[in-house]
């Protein structure tokens, strides 16, 4: 959204449908264009298509929901409840609906992939969350990410644990093959411990709730009623902090950290205790900039080809307090274009009158821009 490393060699191919691979230039920094455009004609309205009622997916239709606002165009949206069915069926429904820009959540290739052509095929602006078919692509480098968050764990019980404890890693690797990099990239980081930590649990997450979390750390500690390190996204890691103060294991020197930055999961870090890290995305920042975006495409104004989700670690009251005041304000921050580009990179430029140009697989954004 959460949501989720994304300079492959398919960075530098701007897919032209499947036939210029290989033809194609490095992405330049994205300039926002000015002035009178062309209309598209096509609908003035945005869509949204989650997943679930995740935190942070809440938070980036609440920014498209702002942007869309301030644009004068609808904004619409429906959660599929983790339904790869129903997720197919919600966009198809916009699309009948008629939508000038669809932004989504990736859940089944196999579901998701007819529709998103379907779209392209009607000009809209698919905007997809380290997914494609899309014309613009959100992208993060998930094998960094995976690894930032399995090193800062390994130098924790390295420094307080005695260089040894049981952790358990909730993965999703069933989301997005993109996810899959993350997955390798914490237990790399995991490793630079020089093996004392024991990894007794790495399991897949299908439902991205609370509620999961919840009740696989239970299970969990059934087999193993020593785990000292609990790592995933947020909202899993919450749930399984739940389930470890309900169990009465949960302890200050444990050491729990996620990805997205969840509003519970930041709450917990500036509290301090056991959950000490959330590499957090700006998640209502990007939704406002793809609720822009939306209305941009559909006036016939440029877009960027990728959006960059950088992974901003937070692991003090200070550094959450930072991150939260750039979010609240999110229509101050983009209009701010070096001030938005400090949490979301943005890369290469494409149009409704260059609507040809798209990614046709997830892909990684440039090294120094992550």
């Amino acid at each position: 959204m959460g949501v989720a490393a994304l300079a492959s060699a398919e960075l530098l191919t701007g897919c032209r449908h499947d036939a210029a691979k290989g033809s194609g230039q490095a992405l330049e920094p994205f300039v926002r264009a000015t002035g009178a455009a062309r209309s598209t004609r096509l609908p003035e309205r945005v869509a949204w298509a989650s997943t679930a009622d995740s935190e942070f997916f809440l938070a980036l239709g609440a920014g498209m929901r702002a942007a869309a606002a301030d644009r004068g165009v609808e904004f619409v949206t429906a959660t599929s409840g983790n339904d790869p069915r129903q997720h197919a069926q919600d966009m198809s429904g916009f699309l009948q609906r008629g939508v000038g820009a669809l932004a989504m959540q990736p859940l089944n290739p196999d579901a998701d992939t007819p529709v998103l052509d379907d779209a392209l095929s009607r000009g809209v602006c698919v905007q997809g969350i380290i997914t494609a078919p899309s014309t613009l692509q959100v992208a993060a480098s998930q094998y960094a990410i995976g690894y930032e968050q399995g090193k800062a764990a390994a130098d924790y019980v390295k420094a307080h644990l005695g260089g040894e404890a049981q952790a358990l890693y909730f993965n999703l690797d069933t989301v997005s093959p993109a996810l899959r990099q993350r997955h390798k990239g914490v237990l790399d980081g995991l490793r630079s411990a020089g093996g004392g930590i024991n990894v007794v649990g790495d399991l897949t997450v299908a439902d991205i709730s609370t509620r999961s979390g919840y009740n696989t750390m239970l299970s969990a500690l059934s087999a193993h009623s020593d785990i000292k390190v609990v790592m995933g996204g947020d909202t899993i890691v919450v749930g399984a902090l739940q389930a470890l103060r309900q169990a009465g294991k949960l302890r200050d020197d444990m050491y729990l950290s996620g990805v997205d930055g969840d509003k519970d999961a930041l709450a917990l870090v500036k509290a301090g205790g056991a959950y000490k890290l959330s590499i957090a995305f700006a998640w209502r920042l990007m939704g406002y900039g793809l609720g822009q975006f939306g209305a941009d495409w559909i006036e016939g104004r440029a877009v960027p080809r990728m959006m960059v989700a950088k992974g901003v670690p937070l692991d003090s009251a200070s550094a959450v307090s930072a991150f939260e005041a750039a979010n609240a304000d999110p229509k101050s921050v983009f209009a701010d274009a070096q001030a938005y580009q400090r949490y979301l990179p943005l890369l290469g430029s494409v149009s409704y009158a260059t609507r040809r140009t798209r990614w046709s697989k997830a892909v990684d954004p440039p090294k120094g821009t992550a």
